[in-house]
């Protein structure tokens, strides 16, 4: 990673923000601050079936309450038409352009495969000690389908090469896999219409400049399809920094879906974000010698950029206020 990393903070609106969140984004923040780089905000909002308005506004909330600011964003949880909004009708115009060009390259295919298999879109990591899903996650049962037998509900997959490819991970060091394709073709556009996660992430990544990507090692194997998508856009890829999973005292991992405890809860209890930031300072800064006393995000800055030494941890409760 080069000097001035610029980042992003990339929530989605689709359940609260909870502390696993939270390390994420400071990790992300810390990349930046300390390299003199910028931090963007971007609402990841572009399945508006399961976004809500009111986790927009907590977002905003929830950020400001932890101490972390942004140089580029929307200017509210209102400002629906934010080129950092994924809904907004500029980006989705700038998805769909995408999508009629690799459509019309074939790259893509129309798969009418079930709804079940169609969820096979992320590995579904739910402790912290699972090892990441290997092998196809889609059969390819459609890959020899043409654009003259789509189907009005069709989805569209991008098939994926053979060759390998790997990366070097600014946290885990490098990566690779032997076969692209392995991953199993993703959908780019469901059979609703919506752009996926994969297509709009990294549309979005290319054109506002990012060449730092923070997030959990859960979604590793979608960086070797990223930075695909990345290559096919024309882009350089960005550079991966993967850090491990927080999980509960019993080492499920704090996720949305398993309602950990939310940022918003903390926030209208009147906690002190102070405590929960200083409980995340000895994982992100391991040689530090710190001992998990509140601290501001800015108090870290002087540290440096994080260290490598970042590790999976396994409680205690990183509710503020909780025993250590």
């Amino acid at each position: 990673m080069t000097a001035g990393a610029r980042t992003r903070l990339a929530p989605t609106p689709s359940g609260s923000l909870h502390a696993g969140n939270a390390c994420s984004f400071l990790l992300a923040w810390l990349f930046a601050r300390t390299s003199g780089g910028s931090v963007l905000l971007r609402i990841e909002d572009v399945d508006l079936a399961r976004a809500r308005p009111d986790l927009v506004e907590a977002i905003f909330r929830d950020l400001v309450w932890l101490g972390l600011d942004w140089d580029e964003g929307p200017a509210g949880p209102g400002d629906s038409e934010s080129p950092y909004r994924q809904s907004s009708r500029d980006r989705q115009e700038r998805y769909g352009t995408i999508w009629e060009d690799w459509r019309d390259r074939d790259l893509l295919y129309p798969c009418r495969c079930s709804r079940a298999e169609l969820r096979s879109d992320a590995p579904q990591v739910s402790r912290i000690d699972d090892e990441l899903p290997v092998g196809p996650a889609y059969s390819g049962r459609c890959r020899g389908r043409s654009r003259g037998e789509v189907g009005e509900r069709d989805a569209w997959r991008l098939r994926l090469p053979t060759g390998p490819s790997e990366f070097s991970d600014r946290i885990r060091g490098p990566q690779r896999v032997e076969a692209l394709d392995s991953l199993g073709d993703p959908v780019l556009r469901r059979g609703d219409g919506i752009f996926a996660y994969h297509l709009a992430a990294c549309a979005d990544d290319a054109d506002q400049g990012i060449d730092l990507v923070v997030r959990g090692r859960d979604l590793l194997p979608f960086s070797h399809l990223h930075a695909h998508l990345h290559r096919l856009l024309g882009n350089p890829p960005p550079t991966f920094a993967h850090h491990p999973l927080l999980g509960d005292a019993e080492g499920n991992r704090l996720a949305k879906r398993a309602d950990s405890s939310s940022l918003s809860a903390m926030r209208e209890a009147g906690l002190d974000s102070r405590s929960l930031v200083g409980r995340f300072a000895p994982i992100l800064y391991p040689d530090a010698g710190l001992d998990g006393s509140p601290l501001r995000p800015g108090e870290l800055v002087p540290l440096g950029l994080p260290g490598p030494g970042i590790r999976d941890v396994v409680g205690p409760d990183l509710t503020p206020g909780a025993p250590s």
